[in-house]
């Protein structure tokens, strides 16, 4: 690990224990803030926006393995704030296109004063219409993840047989958002795009624009995956704490057997899954022969995994973990969410057995 890398997981972890604690996490959410805007400016302050930014645009150039561990932190900490949508995954399509459009908008990515987000596999792309002479973007993003909090949100688009990435500027007239509450915490949205088209929010086109549909969701698919292993963690580490207080006959819960045992198997699925993702990741970044169908089983994995460590740190805590008050609840919102993203477990088994098969 390079000093930089040790660096930016120091930082991350050093941060995210002493600022952003379940309390005030808590409190920021009861308030109606969709996010924390001095953590957000922390966090680019910190160089987080900028981690896997090229470097020839003022970022450090990092692949998914060296942030791994920061991810994981963002899992740990229940982090509600849309970076690793908007730096990680979106900055990496515009990273991509021209240079034109990386100086126009890599700049705001990884200062803060952009923040991006995309839409879930599969969404229906939006599509290029002549109406009485005008060329017209049209669309409906449905459940867009952190949609209501996003100044600007990539978009898949259609015009024709081809294929191209747009961003959208969300304070343009001629877009329109439902903002929900997910129940993790965060505030998706349905985004409806229906505005004068001249070209100019077109990123990427054709063979360029599949390239990067591609790219993009396998990175979503580790990315969420590392959350998720974060998530697990957090439980577990709950989990281990709670029976160590708790008493039951006079003695800790630490002590019975059976327990034990469990808590053992959360630490195993736990450490599994992390060697996965990271090697999944790794492979990622290597351009390796296997690398997508590595994220597709890692995510695949976690999404197992995750489900049935944070479901045994609820069991193993009673009644308290299902309240809103206690954070072994809300490890559990965020995996399942995450199990659907960027797309469903059950999808990306399918494709990994038709891959296999092929």
């Amino acid at each position: 690990m390079t000093d930089e890398q040790k660096m930016l997981q120091d930082s991350a972890e050093r941060y995210l224990r002493e600022n952003y604690e379940f309390a005030s996490r808590q409190n920021a959410l009861d308030s109606g803030h969709a996010i924390d805007l001095d953590r957000w400016q922390a966090f680019s302050d910190m160089g987080w926006a900028a981690m896997t930014a090229p470097e020839d645009a003022d970022g450090f150039g990092f692949g998914l393995a060296d942030i791994a561990p920061v991810i994981e932190s963002f899992g740990y900490y229940l982090v509600r704030e849309p970076l690793l949508e908007s730096a990680v995954l979106a900055g990496g399509v515009i990273a991509a296109a021209s240079e034109t459009a990386k100086a126009q908008y890599l700049p705001g990515i990884i200062d803060g004063s952009i923040i991006a987000t995309i839409p879930q596999r599969n969404t229906a792309p939006l599509t290029i219409h002549t109406v009485d002479g005008e060329d017209r973007l049209r669309g409906d993003l449905q459940f867009v993840p952190s949609g209501g909090t996003a100044s600007h949100i990539l978009a898949p688009t259609k015009h024709g047989n081809q294929n191209h990435w747009a961003i959208i500027d969300l304070s343009q007239s001629g877009t329109s958002r439902v903002v929900y509450q997910s129940h993790d915490g965060r505030q998706g949205a349905h985004i409806s795009v229906d505005q004068a088209y001249d070209g100019s929010c077109i990123l990427l086109s054709g063979a360029d624009a599949d390239a990067a549909t591609d790219a993009l969701y396998t990175r979503a698919m580790l990315v969420a995956a590392a959350e998720g292993v974060g998530a697990m963690q957090g439980a577990l580490d709950s989990t281990v704490e709670y029976t160590r207080q708790r008493e039951q006959f006079g003695q800790p819960l630490s002590s019975f057997q059976a327990l034990q045992h469990r808590m053992a198997d959360m630490l195993i699925q736990t450490e599994l899954a992390r060697s996965l993702v990271l090697a999944a990741c790794r492979a990622w970044d290597t351009q390796a022969e296997n690398a997508s169908t590595l994220a597709l089983a890692a995510k695949a994995k976690v999404d197992l995994a995750a489900r049935n460590v944070t479901q045994e740190a609820i069991q193993m805590h009673g009644g308290i973990a299902t309240t809103n008050e206690y954070k072994v609840g809300h490890y559990f919102k965020r995996v399942a969410l995450l199990e659907s993203w960027p797309q469903h477990r059950d999808a990306l088994i399918a494709e990994f057995i038709q891959r296999r098969e092929a």
